[in-house]
């Protein structure tokens, strides 16, 4: 029996995954230009992959497809705090198991949102704490396993194992390409208040 295709996901974009890692370790989003810059850039990202994913026909591979879309949660947070965004070129996916590889990503991405709205309860800022839809999104529900035996029995994910890492490392890609310039611009802005 071969590894389990999230194992070969989680393996093949170890890399990617701590570079993004290491990009959000600069933003203590309990600082509220963190958390600003923290969801412009998650918009930047989400944005175009969601929209993508849907042009792609992802509710033909999802049943619940839409009760896991956070476009519209993201969209509420940026109208909330009033953050402008820029969202990435939309990707192009060219099969069904990279689209199932970027949702593999926009899934497991959850839980840390669940440990950032951790931290910014620890020092609430009102303004922030009303700009949090997209972090609670999906509370209460089992998107993740679900999404994981989903992933582990699709017959498109079965057959192209490569092609499911391809689609995770495009959304890793966006993500990064996102952040690091937004968290740049923030960690400058921030630091010259704070001369």
């Amino acid at each position: 029996m071969g590894a389990a295709i999230w194992d070969i996901i989680r393996e093949a974009t170890r890399t990617s995954h701590s570079r993004l890692d290491v990009a959000l370790s600069r933003l203590d989003i309990a600082i509220p230009l963190y958390y600003e810059a923290f969801l412009r850039s998650q918009a930047e990202a989400l944005f175009p992959l969601e929209a993508a994913l849907e042009t792609g026909g992802i509710g033909n591979l999802i049943p619940d497809w839409t009760l896991r879309v956070r476009t519209p949660a993201l969209e509420r947070d940026l109208a909330t705090l009033g953050i402008p965004c820029r969202p990435l070129s939309a990707p192009e996916f060219k099969s069904a198991a990279e689209m199932l590889g970027a949702v593999y990503v926009l899934e497991a991405s959850r839980m840390g949102e669940r440990v950032m709205l951790a931290r910014l309860a620890e020092n609430p800022d009102s303004e922030t704490m009303n700009a949090t839809a997209y972090l609670r999104h999906g509370f209460g529900k089992r998107f993740w396993p679900s999404f994981l035996t989903l992933l582990e029995n699709h017959p498109a994910a079965l057959a192209d194992p490569a092609g499911v890492v391809h689609g995770a490392e495009i959304a890793f890609a966006m993500f990064e390409d996102a952040l690091i310039p937004v968290a740049n611009v923030a960690v400058n802005q921030f630091t010259q208040a704070n001369l």
